[in-house]
């Protein structure tokens, strides 16, 4: 009963202090909120910073990538370049020409290139009957022409074009397909792995 009374007696200032304590709790509620809005604030910050930082890196990266792609490139290219002049350095290259005889149903066969021409026939038609074999091969004699050699090669009035086809030192085929008509000229064509690659 006492302790009834008591509280009776004393519930003003009770009630003064539960409101002081609740005061107390509610600024250091607003304290704990404003350093953890603060300290939220600031990782927001660094994580905003990071994710810049880490764009930034991206676009260096890909800005090095791009880099690297245009260096392989170029050394391609110059890679190319020394290949084809160390090929055109030792590559032969057959050119028909009119026979400077008497007999112009022949035509003379010269080698204007740098390198040897071994294994060289020819066949009427063009480029595209090569793997037919529907016409006959004719080899020439001799099948080996070293630069600035030639041969007469004997040609029907009724071929209105012919095929020579020869190996050069790499090993590679070529073919220089010849026209009667002098509009049309000649075509040089050399095999480059699986590719065919018709030369100016």
């Amino acid at each position: 009963m006492n302790a009834w009374c008591w509280l009776n007696a004393n519930s003003g200032a009770l009630q003064s202090l539960f409101a002081i304590l609740g005061a107390v709790l509610t600024v250091a509620s607003i304290f704990v909120l404003t350093v953890t809005w603060r300290a939220i604030k600031r990782q927001a910050l660094a994580s905003e910073l990071q994710a810049d930082a880490a764009r930034a890196l991206t676009q260096v990266a890909e800005e090095q990538t791009k880099a690297a792609k245009d260096a392989a490139a170029s050394a391609k290219t110059q890679c190319d370049l020394l290949s084809s002049q160390l090929e055109l350095s030792t590559a032969p290259l057959l050119v028909a020409e009119p026979d400077d005889r008497k007999d112009m149903r022949n035509y003379k066969l010269v080698n204007r290139g740098q390198g040897m021409a071994f294994q060289v026939y020819y066949w009427q038609g063009g480029l595209e009957v090569k793997d037919q074999r529907a016409n006959p091969i004719i080899p020439v004699q001799p099948s080996t022409l070293v630069p600035g050699s030639f041969v007469y090669v004997p040609i029907p009035p009724a071929w209105l074009s012919w095929t020579v086809r020869y190996k050069g030192i790499d090993r590679q085929e070529r073919w220089t397909t010849v026209y009667r008509d002098a509009n049309k000229g000649q075509e040089h064509v050399m095999r480059r792995g699986l590719q065919e690659i018709y030369l100016a």
